[in-house]
């Protein structure tokens, strides 16, 4: 008997994930946004918000519901959505743990951390509800499993893996451009990837996202990417921001207002006009007060790494702010030390991936810190700091610093 549960054990935390994720996504519904994007696809039959083309967020997963919606054509729908993304991420964990495992010397088993991970509060509740969370995560638990297969082994599978997901990647969070460059300049510094392998994907990204710019200059006038890069930038820089709130939103010093989402929509014809309006206060903001955007920054840096938000509707109570806040700050702590550690011992592609991931995270998410940021990739952090946790020092290391 016990033989057969071991042999099965991932079948059995599938079988009670997916219990835990049908109750809940049971209850599931379209929320703030979502609701207005489907509502539009109906009207328009295109990428619409609020009545006007947009590029606010990357395509992916308003076309992911679009196609799950035509697919079940039943009004239980939502919850099927939630059901299929939330199996998408358990084997997207599943693979990044696997990678982990084909590297491990020590051949220790990760089926405790794999648990950890797919059970944990935050991100068990984010993969059953309507959000573009779910698919992120995913995305970026495959291509970091991707990638540290890479750095092992280049075969044609894995690279034509790794494009597929960087496609999807490109497509659902922006920031998905930077890790690809990140990993190649890593790969290719570490002589994991030829030269001509990293000149082949920045052609690779570029044309991978020529279409949606071209769709936006198009529908929209601006041969952008993603109209949100100065909303967000905007919702992070102003003379009213509070480093201590999630629920921050863009504010011009000069009509002395609050620009909330419709205001912005009822003023301004296009998203162009919204993305050149607010590109003007960024600029005058960090002109006219460059103290307190250099003041600001690193506040908010120090907020990605104690992860306290309190106030944020998710957390129920001032005790639950407290303790993530708590558990994931003795969690950076270690990894940080693990890292320190592994550096001085052993400059390894791994070590520097991770630290340098971990750096992108504190500084690139510190425009409009967000709790769900640092999920995206904590399970990366999560089963490096697990696979090295305990680790001996080597002899020759100690040596060296008795020295």
């Amino acid at each position: 008997m016990k033989e057969k549960i071991v042999r099965y054990k991932y079948s059995i935390i599938f079988l009670l994930y997916g219990i835990a994720v049908l109750y809940l996504s049971k209850n599931a519904e379209l929320v703030f946004e979502w609701k207005v994007i489907m509502q539009d696809f109906a009207t328009y039959h295109d990428y619409y918000y609020e009545g006007k083309p947009t590029a606010y967020m990357p395509p992916l997963y308003p076309y992911y519901l679009l196609l799950i919606e035509s697919i079940c054509k039943v009004p239980q729908w939502v919850m099927i959505s939630c059901i299929l993304q939330s199996v998408i991420f358990f084997f997207s964990v599943l693979l990044l743990v696997r990678s982990f495992e084909e590297v491990d010397r020590n051949k220790k088993s990760y089926f405790p951390a794999f648990v950890c991970i797919i059970f944990c509060p935050p991100i068990l509740l984010g993969v059953a509800k309507i959000s573009s969370f779910a698919l992120t995560v995913s995305l970026f638990c495959a291509f970091f499993a991707l990638v540290l297969k890479l750095s092992k082994k280049i075969t044609t599978q894995n690279i034509i893996l790794i494009a597929i997901v960087s496609i999807m990647g490109l497509y659902i969070r922006y920031e998905f451009l930077f890790l690809m460059i990140i990993s190649a300049v890593i790969l290719f510094l570490f002589k994991k990837i030829k030269y001509y392998s990293f000149i082949f994907l920045l052609a690779f990204i570029f044309i991978t996202y020529l279409p949606w710019c071209i769709r936006n200059y198009e529908k929209i006038g601006t041969f952008h990417y993603s109209t949100s890069l100065s909303y967000n930038f905007a919702k992070g820089n102003h003379e009213k921001y509070d480093i201590f709130s999630t629920s921050n939103f863009p504010y011009d010093p000069s009509k002395k207002l609050v620009l909330f989402d419709d205001y912005l929509r009822s003023h301004y014809d296009n998203e162009k006009q919204i993305d050149h309006y607010l590109n003007q206060l960024n600029k005058d903001f960090v002109s006219q007060h460059p103290k307190l955007f250099i003041e600001n920054s690193f506040k908010k840096i120090g907020i990605n790494f104690l992860n306290y938000y309190p106030g944020n509707y998710n957390f129920s109570s001032n005790i639950i702010t407290y303790l993530y806040s708590i558990v994931l700050v003795a969690f950076n702590l270690i990894f940080l030390y693990i890292i320190y550690k592994k550096l001085r011992s052993s400059f390894t592609f791994e070590t520097v991936f991770l630290g340098i991931l971990f750096l992108f995270y504190l500084f690139f998410y510190s425009v409009a810190p967000l709790p769900r940021y640092f999920l995206f990739y904590f399970p990366l952090f999560f089963l490096f700091t697990y696979q090295h946790l305990g680790d001996k020092i080597p002899l020759d290391f100690l040596k060296q610093n008795k020295r």
